[in-house]
């Protein structure tokens, strides 16, 4: 994650943290994964989504690469919330899930196929992962100066299963916005080991 973006995180933590709200698509992705099953969550930012989790029975271990969101985190979660950044991940065969909502699109592109790598050795043999992003074509900032890597609906599907031996990849798309409120299409990948 660029220091530009860690920064913007930095300085914005508890503004970002007071506007977030639980992802409308994490329901149709918890249905996927083992009840009270382990789920990683790469990028936690305010939360908000760790907490839903936690109130349905998961055991999650919320992460993110920005200590000062993982300190907003862990107030709303009052539990420790481990600042990590993607390629920190060493974990084997821990996970039932992993889900990493807005987050992995911070990543490096030249970065992305190592993490992909290291998220598949992450999870159970069965285990689910899923990722969104904005679309759009290579990499660049925003207004903000946060650094993306965009990808389109076909491409997320083409990266996922050259970088990885998954079961299973799909992909969705919706009309959205992010934190900047700029109207923005998402994709998101859903696969399994």
């Amino acid at each position: 994650m660029s220091s530009d973006t860690l920064g913007f995180y930095a300085d914005n933590a508890a503004a970002y943290a007071a506007r977030s709200s639980v992802n409308p698509r994490l329901e149709s992705f918890l249905i996927l994964v083992r009840p009270t099953g382990l789920v990683l969550e790469l990028g936690t930012g305010s939360g908000q989504d760790a907490k839903a989790m936690l109130e349905q029975g998961f055991e999650v271990d919320p992460t993110d690469g920005s200590g000062e969101l993982a300190a907003e985190a862990a107030l709303l979660l009052k539990r420790p919330v481990k600042q990590m950044l993607f390629h920190e991940l060493e974990a084997v065969e821990r996970y039932d899930a992993i889900y990493a909502s807005a987050s992995l699109l911070h990543a490096n592109r030249a970065d992305l196929p190592n993490i992909v790598r290291r998220m598949h050795r992450a999870l159970k043999p069965g285990g689910w992962l899923w990722a969104s992003f904005k679309d759009g074509p290579g990499e660049g900032y925003d207004a903000l100066g946060r650094y993306y890597n965009y990808m389109s609906a076909d491409e997320i599907v083409s990266f996922w299963n050259s970088n990885a031996s998954w079961n299973a990849v799909s992909s969705e798309s919706w009309e959205g916005s992010g934190y900047d409120l700029a109207p923005t299409l998402w994709h998101s990948v859903t696969a399994q080991r």
